[in-house]
């Protein structure tokens, strides 16, 4: 019988994570004046996340394998708490980055051996997909959480209110998932040999590439569409709300690709549909023929739709890893080149934008993208298929 309460307090603690990745940017005004930051070191207090989930999101996975994917998971949240008290209290740029970090190293020893969890947790493949596709809604619903309450917050008290808050929430998380999550036993398979035999996975190679190329995309549309919008003459209020909402509507193509996928939808159709709509939807944002309104709804649509591929990843994570001892080290795995496609994806994007005419010069690399995520998927056909054989 699949355990809904242990999925659901894994998913929860996924909220709160996914909170403290979005939890700067609308703070960052207040704590460029309170501390003095410049534009550089503000950046570093952003993509701390990112550089850390490129170094170690493997050995992450591999540690939750080896010694306990739960003990993991309850010590990644004590570490969002404590970075998120320990900044909540700093007055200045070292300390602030110090608390970063160790809220990095927390969230990517919470969400790495989440979905390995979750799976344990599933009774059959049907549900193991639903509860796989409601976890990859983890990060949008945390981001647009904290991005809307973040203003509340910093308004009624500041920033450090909400550094406080966002830390009680992974307190109550992990005494939740303390409470609710079964345990997973420590894995007998040697630490180096789930490294080696989850990276010469064809499935697993496949996915954190289409990973990789699916986050360039989504993360360079959410990171540039506010500059997109105020250079267009939007306010800085509606740019924020626009960019919350773009956030907001991957959750429902999240939640449809785990229920597509229940339902026997083949993974890699699915992906290769989602990357030829987010094409076509990406041609259409940037056209100045076009109505605003309109290439709006086009950025919805795009984030709606390519919803599905986080959710089509994290499925087939399971059916793609060697044992079930060798879940967290492949999520580790497609989480780390994640990260890569969240760091590079809008740098790449910004510098072609900037040096080559404008936004519409961008287009290509976008299409480019989404062209390599199809392949991606195309090579999922050709891997389930002989598996399946």
């Amino acid at each position: 019988m699949t355990h809904w309460r242990g999925i659901w307090a894994v998913f929860g603690g996924g909220l709160v994570a996914g909170a403290y990745v979005t939890k700067v940017p609308p703070a960052l005004p207040q704590l460029r004046i309170e501390l003095g930051l410049s534009l550089v070191e503000a950046t570093f207090i952003v993509t701390t996340f990112n550089v850390l989930g490129m170094l170690v999101g493997m050995a992450a996975g591999m540690l939750g394998d080896r010694y306990g994917r739960k003990r993991l998971a309850l010590t990644g949240l004590a570490l969002l708490a404590v970075g998120g008290v320990l900044g909540a209290s700093v007055h200045g740029f070292a300390a602030l980055l110090v608390s970063r970090f160790i809220e990095g190293v927390g969230f990517i020893c919470f969400a790495v051996p989440a979905p390995a969890l979750m799976s344990a947790m599933s009774a059959d493949a049907r549900d193991r997909a639903k509860a796989l596709g409601l976890w990859s809604a983890y990060m949008p619903a945390g981001g647009t959480i904290a991005l809307l309450a973040a203003p509340l917050f910093i308004a009624a008290a500041s920033w450090r209110a909400l550094w406080l808050a966002l830390a009680l929430a992974a307190v109550i998380a992990a005494l939740v998932c303390a409470r609710e999550v079964q345990r997973s036993p420590p894995s007998a398979v040697s630490s180096w040999r789930l490294v080696a035999e989850s990276l010469v996975s064809p499935g697993n190679i496949a996915m954190s590439l289409l990973f990789a190329c699916y986050v360039a995309q989504w993360t360079s549309i959410m990171v540039w569409l506010p500059t997109f919008l105020s250079e267009r003459g939007a306010s800085t209020a509606a740019a924020s709300v626009a960019t919350a909402m773009m956030v907001l509507v991957n959750v429902p193509g999240n939640l449809t690709g785990g229920w597509l996928l229940s339902r026997g939808v083949p993974r890699g159709m699915l992906v290769v549909s989602a990357c030829a709509i987010a094409a076509l939807c990406e041609l259409g944002m940037v056209a100045p023929v076009l109505p605003a309104a309109l290439r709006y709804a086009l950025v919805l649509v795009f984030s709606g739709c390519a919803g599905v591929i986080p959710a089509s990843i994290f499925a087939g994570l399971p059916m793609h890893a060697r044992s079930r001892q060798h879940i967290a080290t492949g999520t580790g795995m497609v989480q780390q080149l994640s990260n890569v496609g969240q760091f590079f994806g809008p740098l790449a994007i910004a510098w072609i934008a900037s040096h080559y005419g404008g936004w519409g010069a961008a287009l290509w690399a976008m299409l480019a993208f989404a062209a390599a995520g199809a392949a991606c998927g195309g090579a999922l056909v050709a891997i389930e298929n002989r598996i399946k054989r």
